[in-house]
């Protein structure tokens, strides 16, 4: 099985290089980083702070991809302030993305899709965008139809339980976050099976875990990362 890397929001207290040394003396094998202003504010940092998480990077752990606050639904705003904001920001995030070593960035998608989003152009950036769906009208059925050509990053505790879509959402994922908030992962096995068809069959998808309990020292991190990794290599899989 593939292996598993690690969301930055799941543990709290550490600064980026002292995260990426702290997962590479617990063995975690890289990191998603979250960028936008709820986590390490990338857009607020000069470039000379993102060359140097990347040389930490380079002698620790890498950071595989970063993650925005930023919405899909923003960029494809009626209010040209609105949209414009958005891609500024999300062309900004991409930038230090790449300067950092990652290969995607990742938008959330707190709306279900809306018909006329498939004629909408996204903006060039640095490196591929991917969007996280965060609500239930993205696994109706023709839903994907709306969206641009882009990835998925799939998050268990999202697209827990059976949906008409489920299958067609493991085909476009790219990144898969098992994600924990103290509940374990017993609704999540659908879609893990799905992607981890996928993965058997040659597919590159980084698998990572998102620890979202109330306690996310290290210690508590890492028992949930060694829980976590523990299932997915365990679980039976058609």
């Amino acid at each position: 099985m593939t292996e598993v890397g690690l969301y930055s929001i799941s543990v709290r207290g550490l600064d980026a290089p002292a995260l990426l040394s702290w997962a590479a003396a617990e063995g975690i094998p890289f990191i998603h980083l979250r960028g936008g202003p709820r986590g390490y504010h990338l857009t607020d940092r000069p470039a000379s702070v993102w060359r140097a998480w990347r040389r930490a990077a380079d002698s620790t752990v890498p950071i595989t991809g970063v993650t925005a606050d930023t919405d899909l639904a923003d960029l494809f705003a009626d209010d040209p302030k609105i949209r414009d904001q958005a891609e500024e920001e999300v062309i900004r995030l991409a930038e230090a993305a790449a300067e950092l070593g990652a290969a995607w960035l990742r938008l959330l998608s707190r709306t279900p899709p809306q018909a006329g989003w498939a004629g909408y152009e996204l903006p060039t950036t640095a490196v591929p965008l991917l969007v996280e769906p965060h609500h239930p009208g993205w696994l109706a059925p023709g839903a994907f139809a709306s969206l641009p050509a882009m990835g998925l990053l799939a998050d268990t505790r999202q697209l827990a339980g059976t949906y008409p879509a489920l299958a067609e959402a493991a085909e476009r994922t790219g990144v898969l976050h098992l994600s924990d908030g103290g509940e374990g992962f017993g609704g999540s096995k659908a879609i893990a099976d799905l992607v981890a068809r996928r993965i058997a069959a040659g597919h590159p998808i980084e698998v990572a875990v998102e620890w979202t309990g109330a306690d996310r020292s290290p210690q508590t991190c890492l028992a949930r990362y060694r829980a976590a990794t523990a299932w997915w290599a365990a679980e039976e899989r058609p």
